[in-house]
């Protein structure tokens, strides 16, 4: 495992008050609302997140990438890493605060919430409506989830 993931993890981590809590929530809006309720809920909550901490202007993915990251770091959720492939931007959310519910054993409404989260950041830098973000790697087991941003 990366050294910076053990470093990150080793100073914080997500206190254990809010695990049954965020657990029996999580399992509650999946009575409730059914997993395309809750996939849909979360998007949306995720964009209206990042709605409130607009990046600034940025002409480069390295301002970009630590505009973003800088949000996650602030609250304790980790940070991101971009990375171009020519056709694609991969976005890596690195160490993200997974505590799952019975019935998102993936981390799915978390995944969910993220993937909302930088499309709304992508679309406030001017990214065009065509290209989408999706989650490609399910979470690992230091809640780092990998996401594309293309057509």
């Amino acid at each position: 495992m990366d050294d910076a993931v053990l470093q990150y993890l080793a100073e914080r981590h997500c206190s254990l008050q809010w695990h049954d809590f965020i657990g029996g929530l999580s399992e509650e809006l999946f009575e409730q609302l059914g997993e395309a309720g809750v996939r849909a809920l979360m998007t949306k909550s995720g964009a209206r997140f990042a709605a409130r901490f607009a990046p600034a202007q940025c002409t480069t993915l390295e301002e970009a990438e630590r505009e973003m990251a800088q949000v996650w770091l602030d609250i304790d959720w980790g940070w991101t890493t971009i990375r171009d492939t020519g056709d694609a931007l991969l976005v890596r959310h690195h160490c993200a605060p997974v505590v799952r519910g019975e019935n998102d054993d993936n981390g799915q409404w978390l995944a969910d919430f993220l993937k909302g989260a930088y499309q709304q950041w992508f679309m406030a830098l001017g990214s065009s409506d065509a290209l989408k973000v999706s989650a490609i790697t399910p979470f690992d087991p230091a809640g780092s989830i990998e996401f594309r941003l293309a057509r």
